[in-house]
């Protein structure tokens, strides 16, 4: 019984799954992805195809898995939230190829979705303690294993609302303890990821069938037959609708572990050899050997020994897990079922192959014990004779040594000298620059203050002045109207309406009372609506915009987005706009994208419009960054800015 459960510990080892996205089976998947990175205006929506891309083929085609991460990375720099995907995807494509490397990027991708608090980031950060646990566990530090699912991948689950995630991890749990013979932690972890399973609007049945026969397992190690019996019908009736042979050979394992206990050996091996027969249509191995091994247990408890001997040793043309500890269990049992068949001439021939594996691991291991001592003594001898050697050389080195201690000495004094002198020139210089720059800024500064004060003096002017008259003068023709229908005095009355809305379009313009009395996010929507046409759709996006951001940093930051608006409706001829607005601590992000006609700002010969010259000067005002690229075939413009914030 004691190498049945070693056995049956090292497979249920092997099914620990990594579950660190779900794949998708649909061969369209793929495909349906490419044609998303070709028509998509927008490079976040793109950089995203690309990662799910390599995803997929990540276990299925090395190269392309690379290619498509590559491609995805080339995004990642303009977006925060895109750079902690790429780290996730980069960590899943060397999980089987570089442990060190997959958990050290796994880690990066935690500090990075850690910044955002959308409970899809969360479900990311879930996934990544859930896939770097499983990495420890390979090394067999399941303890550590334990703690980061309870700590970390449970509770970040529960923030992300994701059901089929948090029962994902109390099912890893259960295995881990199942693992660790503690079947009673087990069945709580089991039975509590099967409540949330069966809860679920849509259920993860593949996940619910794994609960179920692992349970059944637990219940069988337990002694709990009829608890054992009632999960297996559940098992049996979710097949029914969802049919899996991987699924299915492994409900029949258990069951055929049910009858054996039960002493029903006849139902058990019908188990087993309906298990078989769904097993051979299955690619790999390892379910038959699974399947073979229970059914040589089951006639040996049985006492059909010639059978169990014939199973024994059609596993060892072919073994699926060639461990060492396996074959000492192979050849123990078959030199006691050819002694029990009175045949002792072969029992003793695989005691002999027995008695010699065993002491050739044990001889390794003494070799082993013996090569450590032998490099320790090395290690000692070579010391003494390095200590022999360092004091022979103490004394020749000792006259050297002062020499170089004085020449050492001359020619630090030289550098030192030579650096104070480089330093002075250095930070003359230095000064001089930041002076020029900062006269430059503060002209800027009062020129920009300068305009937006004459913009709020003339808006209010044409608003109280002129905008007040134009009023009388529509309520006086109003009662002209009543008097005399005329024709002309409609038209009179409708081009005064015109005039009246026009002023104040123009008068918003110039000070957006939106900016000033509700805030920038909303100004910004406002501008982006009224915009939005049949003709033209704004796709905009604000994340962790601040109402704390000074007022006139505000208006600033209002100006540029009102102007690179403008110059995509008066000049791009496009039919979609992407924008998005993002603030992270005392950083402004603003990025733009058309698909208009595009054009490249190096290729102006130096001349740069009235437009543009205003967005660079309110971004110097703001001591931040533009760049503007074209995309790709001269289709469209990418425009990314940043803005220091800071009060």
């Amino acid at each position: 019984m004691r190498k049945l459960l070693l056995f049956g510990l090292l497979f249920l080892f092997r099914c620990v799954p990594v579950f660190g996205q779900l794949q998708v089976s649909d061969k369209r998947y793929p495909d349906s992805l490419l044609q998303l990175t070709k028509n998509t205006p927008s490079d976040s929506i793109r950089a995203r195809a690309f990662f799910r891309l390599s995803g997929y083929w990540s276990d299925i085609d090395t190269a392309k898995a690379k290619k498509y991460l590559i491609e995805g990375a080339k995004y990642e720099s303009k977006y925060p939230y895109l750079k902690a995907v790429y780290y996730f995807n980069l960590a899943g494509y060397y999980y089987l190829r570089n442990t060190k490397k997959s958990e050290a990027n796994y880690m990066k991708a935690e500090k990075e979705f850690s910044k955002f608090n959308s409970k899809e980031a969360f479900l990311f950060r879930a996934k990544s303690w859930s896939n770097y646990a499983n990495l420890q566990q390979k090394k067999d530090n399941e303890l550590l294993m334990i703690d980061i699912l309870v700590n970390k991948s449970i509770p970040l689950a529960k923030q992300a609302a994701n059901n089929d995630y948090l029962g994902k991890y109390h099912y890893d749990l259960g295995l881990i303890f199942f693992n660790k013979l503690q079947y009673d932690k087990a069945e709580k972890y089991f039975l509590f990821a099967i409540s949330i399973f069966e809860q679920a609007k849509i259920r993860e049945t593949t996940l619910l069938i794994k609960t179920y026969l692992s349970l059944g397992k637990t219940y069988l190690r337990i002694n709990k037959l009829i608890k054992a019996k009632k999960i297996l019908s559940k098992a049996q009736r979710l097949l029914r609708t969802d049919a899996n042979p991987e699924h299915e050979a492994e409900y029949y394992l258990v069951e055929g572990c049910y009858y054996q206990n039960v002493k029903e050996y006849n139902n058990a091996l019908k188990s087993i050899n309906h298990g078989l027969k769904i097993a051979m249509q299955l690619m790999d191995p390892y379910p038959q050997e699974k399947l073979n091994f229970q059914k040589y247990k089951i006639l040996m408890e049985k006492g059909d020994y010639k059978k169990a001997i014939h199973i024994i040793e059609n596993i060892l043309k072919k073994p699926a897990i060639n461990f060492s500890v396996n074959m000492l269990s192979y050849y123990q049992d078959l030199s006691f079922l050819y002694d029990k068949l009175g045949n002792q001439k072969i029992a003793y021939d695989w005691l002999k192959k027995y008695t010699v594996l065993n002491d050739s691991l044990n001889k390794q291991d003494v070799l082993r014990k013996i090569n450590q001592l032998e490099i320790k003594f090395k290690t000692v001898e070579n010391q003494k004779k390095i200590a022999e050697l360092n004091t022979a050389n103490q004394k020749a080195n000792l006259s050297a040594k002062n020499s170089r201690l004085l020449n050492w000495l001359l020619g630090t004094t030289i550098l030192f000298i030579l650096s104070i002198l480089f330093f002075g020139i250095y930070y003359y210089r230095n000064q001089k620059k930041q002076a020029a720059q900062t006269e430059a800024i503060r002209l800027s500064q009062a020129m920009i203050t300068g305009q937006e004060t004459e913009r709020y003096r003339i808006a209010r002017e044409l608003h109280d002045g002129l905008g007040n008259i134009l009023a009388v003068v529509k309520f006086n023709l109003g009662g002209l109207v009543i008097e005399n229908q005329t024709e002309e005095l409609q038209d009179v009355t409708q081009q005064l309406d015109l005039s009246i809305n026009e002023l104040r379009r123009i008068a918003h313009d110039m000070m957006p009372e939106m900016l000033i009395s509700i805030g920038l996010e909303a100004a910004l929507k406002d501008l982006c609506e009224s915009l939005t046409s049949h003709k033209l759709t704004v796709d905009y996006h604000f994340i962790k915009i601040e109402n704390a951001i000074p007022q006139q940093t505000q208006l600033a930051i209002y100006r540029i987005v009102q102007e690179l608006l403008t110059n995509v409706v008066k000049h791009a001829q496009a039919t979609n706009v992407f924008l998005q607005c993002t603030q992270h601590k005392g950083i402004f992000f603003i990025s733009l994208e058309d698909d208009g006609k595009g054009f490249d700002p190096h290729l102006q010969g130096g001349k740069t419009g009235i437009g543009l010259n205003n967005i660079k000067s309110r971004v110097a005002y703001l001591n931040g960054k533009i760049d503007i690229t074209p995309r790709i075939n001269g289709s469209g413009t990418s425009i990314n800015i940043e803005l220091n914030v800071k009060a």
